[in-house]
Order: C-alpha cells, then structure tokens, then sequence
C-alpha cells in the first residue's frame, strides 16, 4: 500500500493501515501452521474484510474475473496471495474469535486520537454507547458445537449465532461506531443455549478494559433492566451510568411507585413546547427496582410527546444520572438513542449492499462469527469515512446515495487500475466529473 502519512486520516487507505492491516498481521505472528504456508491468515482476513468493503454479494461473485479486478484487490487491500473461495473459509474457521476481537479497541484508538470522543461527549461529557442483539446466522441443516437450537413443533431445528454489539452513538450525530461485539452461542461445556443478559456480563467484562476509565451512560433495552446488570455497570466502574428503557408489564413494581407519587403530586414534570408538538416530562428518585431487588434504587423519567397531528407516544427510563430540570431533557434524548444502534447499525447492513442476511459460511468453529466481526469492522470504517473524509464525501453527495456511491466503486474497481482505494476515489471523482466539497 501507498505511503499515507500525508493522507487524511479518515481516508480508507490511512484507516485501513492503522485499525485493520496491524492487527491482521498481528495473527499470522500467532499462526500455528508450516511457516511456508502459500497463503497467509492475513491474507485471508484481507480478503474477506475486501468483501465486504466492496458491498460484494457472495463469495462466488466476488472472485477477480478481470486482470484489473484482481490488481486493484492485491494493490487495494494489501494481499499478496488471493485465496479460493473454499480456502478462504477454511483459514478463517481457524482463527480464534476472540483474537479477531481485539480489533474493535484499535476502532476507540482512532477515535480517541483524532479527537472523535471528545466530539462524541454529551451531557456532562458523558460518552453515549448503545448496547443491542442482532442475529446473524440461521439453518435448519447446517450447525456447530457452538449454534444455538431452537426446537420447533414439527421436530425441525432451527440453528443459529447472534451477537451482542456495542456502538458509541450521539444524540444529534449520524456516525455510529461499533467499538465491541460479544458472540451469543453456546459456550464451551455448555450444552444449554447462551443468551443476551449472559453475553451482557461478558460485554461489560471486555469494555471495562477499554473504557472503564471513561464516563459512559449505556443506553439499553427494557431486557436490561434488571439487578444483575444495573449492578454490574455500576460496580464496574465509577464513572459508569446507565438508561434503561422501562416497560409497565416488565417493571410492575417501578411504575406502580412512579403512580402512585404522582397521585400525591410528588413527580416533578416539565412541560416543552416546540415546533412540532409539546413535550411533558417526569421523574422522580430512589425507587425500588422491583420487589426483589429494594436495595438497588434508580431514578425513572416519563416522557410523553404530543405532536402537531398524531397520537400521543409515552417512552419510558430507568437511570442512575443526575436527573433535574436542567438535565431531564438530554436524558431522553440518551434514551432514544438506543434506537440508533438498530436503525444506524443493523438496519444499515441488512438494507444498504452490505448483505447481512446472506450467508457467507458457517463452518465448525469461528468462520461465522468472524464474518460478522469482519462485516462490523468494514461498516465502522465506513462510518469514519462518512465522519471525515472529504473524499468520499464528495463520492456520496455527487451521486446522491451510498447505494450509487457504493456501484460507482465497484464499477471502477472493475474496470480500471488503481494503487489504492482513496486512487481509485479520486479516478471515480474524474469518470463521473464530481468535484470535490467542502466539510
């Protein structure tokens, strides 16, 4: 690859060289096999992360069919040796998740010092992160030691891998950054199904080292609410809070205290009147979590939105953050944050040439999820172009969508020659005549 030291560093080729191609080469040093090996684990990483860098639909299609292709894949993406589509899966089956894994903290690195975190604080400083479920692999016939089973009805069995992913987020910023991922399979010597709240204790165990040190408020699903997980995010650090969105049917005993102080006019409300419909908002504190939990207080905040035309929608949370006039706005705002992790993350790689619903493979130990690590990291990086780069900025706003930005580069990358991606950014830039725009 290209020297990027005068490069933007929220160019692909400079974030490409700092969070990806380390680390890759990092695993080949803990490669196992013959050191005469033809093609390398770094190579096949490369290879697979190129796939879904290019928004590629299949394996099969993404084979070099032209002398150009295969140049601009070997000079692009750093690889050497290009391996089969049946090679490729073999090597990453083999490589240890959890190795793979530590690439999520190079992402903090990057966003650290460029001073993205500092940009992504909100609300007394606090750094947003969203933490949510997504499935990414299901068969009826193909499985692993470590699938999940659903048994159905008819004696079928559905077998599948999820993940649990944690994205830094903000309140009024597109970007969505995901910083970890926690598998949600079976684990070893277990022959029960693993779940969320499971892999949710192992999450925070791995964000503690990478962020234990910062303010965080996490933002949560009503799934959360609970005593092990309210305590585990407090007792893991200090400077940990928590929103959590909170369900009358789920959490019976906190919304029957938050009635019955509002019945004797101890709830606090402010009343916002906006362009698009009123906002009323209440909280109060140290409630109860429930009836088995009285020892773990937390403070709850209602919110009711009336817009212009439509009906009435209420939210609800559960916090350990200071809550007052002054700062019971931003709290919902955190609140609904916890959508962008869904609408921004997944949503974005099911609908936008990502393909996450496609099955890559699945293989016997780690191929699945390491396909899931590699499509998260191609996204993030992404999501740092879309936060900075200016070139690739241009490419969107000349072609009006990412899907056309995203043909438009396969396109040229087809066809002609280039010594790197941001090269071939700025040959795209000449063949569709865009100029570049300010940002």
């Amino acid at each position: 690859m290209k020297d990027t030291a005068s490069k933007n560093v929220f160019d692909f080729d400079q974030l490409y060289e700092d969070i990806a191609i380390e680390h890759f080469a990092h695993l080949d040093e803990l490669d196992s096999r013959r050191s005469n090996k033809s093609i390398t684990i770094s190579d096949a990483l490369k290879s697979a992360f190129a796939i879904y860098s290019l928004k590629a639909s299949s394996l099969l299609d993404f084979r070099p069919k032209a002398p150009a292709e295969e140049s601009n894949l070997k000079k692009c993406f750093s690889i050497k040796n290009i391996p089969s589509d049946s090679g490729l899966k073999k090597l990453l089956d083999r490589v240890d998740s959890q190795q793979l894994r530590g690439v999520f903290p190079k992402v903090i690195d990057h966003l650290r010092k460029h001073g993205v975190l500092d940009k992504y604080r909100f609300q007394e400083d606090y750094l947003t992160v969203s933490v949510d479920g997504v499935h990414h692999y299901s068969s009826k016939k193909i499985s692993c030691p470590c699938c999940l089973e659903r048994k159905h009805r008819d004696g079928t069995v559905t077998y599948s891998h999820s993940m649990l992913s944690a994205a830094l987020v903000h309140p009024k910023r597109s970007e969505v950054f995901v910083i970890d991922n926690e598998p949600i399979v079976k684990q070893d010597g277990v022959s029960k199904n693993d779940c969320e709240r499971n892999a949710a204790t192992r999450l925070f165990g791995s964000l503690v080292n990478t962020l234990g040190c910062k303010p965080v408020v996490y933002a949560l699903d009503a799934l959360y609410g609970c005593a092990p997980v309210i305590k585990l995010i407090t007792q893991s650090s200090p400077k940990w809070k928590y929103v959590i969105n909170a369900k009358p049917a789920g959490h019976k005993h906190l919304f029957s205290q938050f009635d019955e102080r509002n019945e004797k006019g101890e709830v606090q409300w402010r009343t916002l009147r906006r362009k698009e419909g009123t906002y009323e908002i209440g909280y109060t504190f140290d409630l109860e979590l429930n009836a088995s939990n009285k020892e773990v207080a937390t403070n709850m905040v209602l919110f009711n939105y009336r817009p212009k035309k439509g009906k009435m929608v209420t939210f609800s949370w559960m916090t350990n953050m200071t809550v007052n006039a002054d700062t019971v706005m931003a709290i919902t705002q955190i609140g609904r944050s916890r959508w962008k992790i869904e609408n921004e993350v997944f949503n974005t790689l099911k609908n936008q040439d990502y393909n996450f619903n496609h099955n890559f493979g699945h293989g016997q130990q780690h191929l699945a999820t390491n396909f899931a690590y590699l499509m998260m990291l191609a996204f993030t990086i992404d999501q740092l172009r879309q936060y900075g780069s200016r070139l690739f900025r241009s490419i969107w706003k000349g072609l009006k969508t990412k899907k056309a930005a995203w043909d438009a580069i396969r396109t040229v990358f087809k066809m002609v020659t280039c010594e790197s991606i941001d090269d071939l950014c700025h040959k795209l830039l000449d063949v569709y005549a865009l100029r570049m725009i300010r940002i």
